[in-house]
């Protein structure tokens, strides 16, 4: 396993000079905005009355066990209580004169209120001084504006998946990663209300095991305005904080691959061996110092893979030998290999989710630690009888969040926090670039281009890190029973690093004394691309702010989430001032020009409404403009701009001017309780996509051509989506939800353009929508758990899809 030390010395040192920085700027933010990003609290309200007489119970305490959370009935009997963690809690209700209630299982959701109206008895002589009562979850959400599904930690439990992806991926709408018919990459991340993406490409940075998820809500209707960044969907986690007893948990599990059709899948028709493992292990307690607890978790995951090569030939074989340049019939083996079954998709996982949280009654401070330490291969089918020359593949990402929370009263809380992430990346195949076991790249190349490699290796190199540092401030404020104010600002910057160099052969045409060709290793130039490879690197540092407002509004008819959010950015870079001419030819005009990168600003309106009918039916619509800046690898590839010569088209160009993607969301949906524990949910959706990720070809005044990223696709999805659920009760619990929908745009691909300009003639470009890649018609979901939460449970998945085009 690979040192990491000089690795984490770097993200320390970054951290330090970045966090002072992000403080100063926060700090300037808090004078001119008043500013809660992506919500990781709930809040708790309801009314309590006289059980016989119905008059409002005035004074009545409502107190939040285990914590010091709690509040007063008013005039009304009404009460509430924000800025709860969300969780499974115990309530307990008293006032003088009235016997002491106590709810148990009260559920707490993130962003959402729950209701809970009691009714007190009256203290008679000889009767209990309590009331244990077990609170039941609502069928119906009174507040729910628009699609979302809130999976708790004991749903986790009793769900048979491993991970935070399978969890996504059972929910309505969603199909292999994409929400709603949107592109991969579309979706946001946050752990703890901050951002976990890896702005480099888009995808999900940071794990987070099962074990620490206190609570996760999947959201892939139109969000509120704390969310940013996203076009699609939003997956928000909240961890576990320490428990106030010590307690630990240790599980694993083995598995194995096995068929009988060993023409597509070699060497697993036999169990010989155990390809998985699994072992994790999670405590948590209370510190010797008072107020402060402990979580953390670890994991070892190892999957050989179900895809084996066949070891005919070693890296340093070569094609056979034809010792009669006339007579192909003849020739002379040189291969070497022991004909073993060699894994060609194998994965390494190790992880680290550490927590400290320090409560008092006004304030709360956490850090946290994630960790990730990741290896694999990638399947390449040339190399299936030359299985040792494909690359190692190793990833190692962190994360660090302090959050400072600050609650001066019951109506309002305020929240300080700080991240820096480190997502580092390295591929190779032998971790010296001069590894004398590297051979020629053209070594193996078969004479036919069907069939395998005969020898050789893959002699390509990447190192790129993504360091990311957020600075959040937030406060939510509940100025009467009917608003609730919510207003945030945030800081990002970044810290972008990528080099992709190609091993060639320095000597390459010349041979020695014998004939034999000589093979010298080494890389081009910096800032170069060659007929064999090419040697590139960049370093950048873009950075945005955004800011937002929402008041959610509350009433007995209705509940309405209306907000707005602002968002800048800033590429930091240039690019070449006259296209035609992107390698400073001084033969042409705009030698030795840059335009630099205009800032972005954009402006997203958001609205959802809620419309109970009744206590067992509720109508919502919601609406809402969602922005997203395209990945920075699209930003930035090919920074020297460099044309490759000639006629054919094989250059792609970055475009650190590109604009913001927009979505624009509609959705309109129904709760229903058809039967007792019975309750349909009906969402129909229409979903228009405009400035996605595409290119266009570009001739430069050689005649030379090559692709450049603009925003030019587009596309539009609609559907709708039924859900039945039954309430986890008398032994079951159930969910079947069915989505049809129609996903439509005129590219799948952001590189369709470039793609269809290999051929002569070029492919003609798609004038309408067509069908995309993932456009799934037809998509089923099924889910059942039985047994005795706490004692046993059995759970069961079944899901079904359509076909694709």
């Amino acid at each position: 396993m690979r040192n990491f030390g000089n690795r984490y010395k770097k993200l320390k040192s970054f951290s330090g000079a970045f966090i002072t920085c992000l403080c100063a700027a926060v700090l300037a933010i808090m004078l001119f905005s008043s500013a809660a990003f992506a919500g990781t609290m709930g809040k708790l309200a309801g009314t309590i009355k006289d059980a016989k007489t119905g008059d409002p119970v005035v004074g009545a305490n409502v107190l939040i066990k285990g914590t010091y959370q709690g509040a007063a009935a008013d005039l009304n009997g009404y009460y509430y209580i924000n800025n709860i963690q969300p969780g499974e809690y115990t309530v307990t209700i008293s006032s003088v004169g009235y016997q002491t209630t106590i709810v148990e299982k009260v559920m707490i959701r993130i962003d959402h209120t729950t209701e809970l109206n009691v009714d007190l008895n009256p203290a008679v002589i000889n009767m209990k001084s309590e009331v244990v009562v077990t609170a039941t979850r609502p069928l119906v959400q009174k507040d729910l504006t628009s699609t979302s599904a809130t999976i708790s930690s004991s749903d986790i439990k009793m769900m048979p998946v491993e991970s935070v992806n399978q969890i996504v991926n059972l929910q309505a709408g969603v199909i292999d990663g994409h929400f709603r018919g949107g592109r991969s990459g579309e979706v946001a991340y946050l752990v703890d209300g901050l951002p976990v993406t890896d702005a480099f490409n888009g995808g999900q940075g940071i794990t987070v095991e099962n074990s620490s998820i206190r609570q996760m809500e999947v959201i892939s209707g139109t969000f509120n305005a704390e969310y940013g960044q996203a076009m699609s969907g939003v997956v928000n986690i909240v961890t576990q904080d320490g428990s106030s007893s010590f307690t630990m948990n240790a599980s694993g599990y083995i598995g194995n691959y096995f068929t009988n059709h060993t023409d597509l899948f070699p060497n697993l028709n036999h169990i010989d061996n155990i390809p998985t493992q699994n072992l994790e292990l999670t405590v948590s307690g209370p510190t010797p110092l008072s107020h402060l607890s402990y979580f953390a978790t670890g994991r070892y995951y190892h999957n050989r893979g179900y895809l084996y090569g066949w070891r005919v030939f070693n890296t340093w074989d070569d094609i056979p030998y034809f010792p009669f340049e006339q007579d192909k019939s003849f020739w002379i083996p040189l291969n070497s290999g022991d004909s073993a079954y060699i894994p060609m998709n194998p994965y390494t996982r190790y992880s680290l989710n550490g927590k400290l949280t320090y409560s008092l009654p006004k304030f709360k401070i956490s850090y946290s630690y994630f960790y990730d330490h990741n290896w694999n291969k990638y399947y390449d089918h040339a190399y299936a009888w030359t299985p040792d020359g494909i690359m190692n593949h190793y990833r190692v990402d962190q994360t660090h969040n302090l959050i400072i929370s600050h609650f001066p009263s019951n109506n309002t809380f305020q929240t300080l926090k700080f991240s820096a992430s480190l997502y580092d990346y390295d591929g190779y195949l032998y971790a010296d670039p001069f590894d004398q076991r590297y051979v020629n790249p053209t070594q193996g190349v078969p004479t036919s281009g069907y069939t395998f490699r005969e020898g050789g290796n893959q002699g390509g190199r990447y190192k790129r890190h993504t360091y990311t540092y957020i600075a959040q401030w937030s406060l939510s404020t509940q100025i009467n029973k009917e608003h609730t104010i919510k207003i945030g600002a945030e800081g990002r910057m970044y810290d972008l690093y990528n080099h992709n160099w190609d091993l060639v052969n320095l000597t390459d045409g010349q041979v020695d004394s014998t004939g034999q060709i000589l093979f010298t290793p080494g890389y081009p130039n910096v800032g170069t691309i060659t007929n064999q490879g090419s040697n590139q690197m960049y370093s950048k540092r873009p950075y945005g702010m955004s800011a937002y407002v929402q008041d959610k509004m509350e009433y007995d008819i209705m509940i309405i989430n209306a907000g707005v959010r602002v968002d800048y950015f800033n590429a930091n870079s240039s690019y070449p001032a006259d296209l035609k001419n992107p390698y400073y030819n001084p033969l042409f005009p705009g030698y030795d020009q840059f335009r630099k990168a205009d800032p972005k600003f954009q402006v997203s309106p958001r609205l959802g409404a809620s419309f109970p009918i009744t206590d067992q039916g509720i109508i919502r619509f919601s609406y809402g403009h969602f922005f997203q800046i395209p990945s920075f690898e699209n930003l930035y590839t090919n920074p020297d701009f460099i044309v490759t010569p000639g006629q054919s088209l094989s250059s792609i160009m970055g475009n650190p001017d590109l604009k913001p993607q927009k979505t624009v969301m509609y959705e309109i949906g129904l709760q229903q309780v058809l039967f007792p524990n019975v309750v349909l949910n009906l969402s129909v959706y229409y979903r228009d996509i405009r400035n996605l990720l595409g290119m266009e070809i570009i001739n430069t005044y050689e005649g030379f051509k090559y692709a450049r990223f603009i925003n030019r696709d587009y596309g539009n999805v609609r559907g709708f989506i039924v859900t039945l659920e039954k309430r986890f009760a008398d032994f079951v619990g159930a969910k079947l939800d069915y989505t049809y929908q129609i996903a439509e745009g005129n590219a799948s691909d952001p590189q369709a353009v470039y793609n269809n300009n290999q051929t002569n003639p070029p492919i003609e470009e798609t004038k309408t929508v067509v069908p995309l890649n993932w456009d799934q018609r037809h998509t089923l979901n099924l889910t059942v758990n039985v047994g005795q939460p706490g004692d046993w449970s059995a759970g069961f998945i079944f899901q079904y899809g359509s076909g694709m085009p």
